[in-house]
């Protein structure tokens, strides 16, 4: 079991994006809020994974990196985020919750 709080990063990095794309933020929040939500629960998988065993430091980055890139293409699918906003949004969401994540899971996962 997770020692994350979901609710918790979940809304750190939701602020986080929101704050990155500031008038943007109606035209993708819908999108954005259900990216970053998968975002968030993959860092708790890779926690819980870490954890177990079961999951190598590489095998955690390259997760962590298929499932940015993933919110990242969605985001770049509403046509008023622009590739550097939307890499500055996931970023940013990512930076709000990286020391949490990298001292929960014991190395620099972010």
């Amino acid at each position: 079991m997770s020692t994350i709080d979901f609710s918790k990063i979940l809304g750190d990095m939701l602020g986080a994006a929101k704050s990155q794309l500031a008038d943007k933020w109606p035209a993708v929040e819908s999108l954005a809020t259900s990216s970053i939500k998968t975002l968030a629960q993959s860092l708790i998988d890779i926690e819980e994974m870490s954890l177990k065993g079961t999951i190598t430091k590489e095998q955690a980055a390259l997760l962590l990196n298929m499932h940015k890139n993933t919110a990242k293409m969605v985001l770049l699918s509403v046509e008023v985020v622009g590739i550097v906003a939307a890499e500055q949004a996931i970023n940013a969401a990512l930076d709000i919750v990286k020391d949490t994540i990298n001292k929960t899971i014991g190395f620099g996962l972010i």
